[in-house]
């Protein structure tokens, strides 16, 4: 398998794994609502939703780092990634800090905050595949040029 289709079969893998996670979350909250917990098996069903979109967002970005090497990409589409990986973090983190916060004011810890501090953290760790996959990409793309540069000067002497 060339590394060039390798890309594209991360990305379409990917693209689905979030997919899939994506409604089997939207069915869980139409169903129970999306502050209340019911029980653990939804809390269950939640997560595994929860690692199925991490999972996806890892495949895509790895698959589209791979393509970067190959056809590069745009600067427009790095400002996305970047947008996108500050959006993660920011709503991560606040997630995190009104768990920590909320926990710290009435001393108890329900299944509701572990819940909101779980979504937060992997909104803050899909921010930061974003932004790593986001330098990989930058990387590939500086690779990509600098390669196509130089094929002239070589055809040339």
């Amino acid at each position: 398998m060339q590394l060039e289709q390798e890309g594209r079969i991360w990305q379409t893998i990917g693209i689905i794994s979030w997919a899939a996670g994506s409604g089997m979350l939207a069915l869980l909250f139409k169903q129970n609502g999306v502050i209340r917990v019911v029980d653990l098996g939804v809390l269950s069903a939640g997560l595994t939703a929860s690692f199925l979109m991490l999972a996806g967002i890892a495949g895509t970005v790895f698959g589209r780092a791979i393509l970067a090497v190959f056809h590069g990409y745009q600067a427009r589409e790095a400002r996305l990634w970047r947008l996108f990986a500050l959006v993660c973090c920011a709503c991560g983190t606040m997630a995190v800090l009104f768990t920590a916060h909320q926990t710290s004011v009435d001393k108890s810890l329900s299944l509701t905050r572990v819940t909101v501090g779980l979504a937060g953290a992997f909104l803050i760790m899909a921010g930061i595949i974003c932004l790593l996959g986001n330098r990989v990409m930058a990387r590939a793309t500086q690779q990509f040029v600098a390669s196509h540069a130089e094929s002239p000067k070589a055809a040339s002497a």
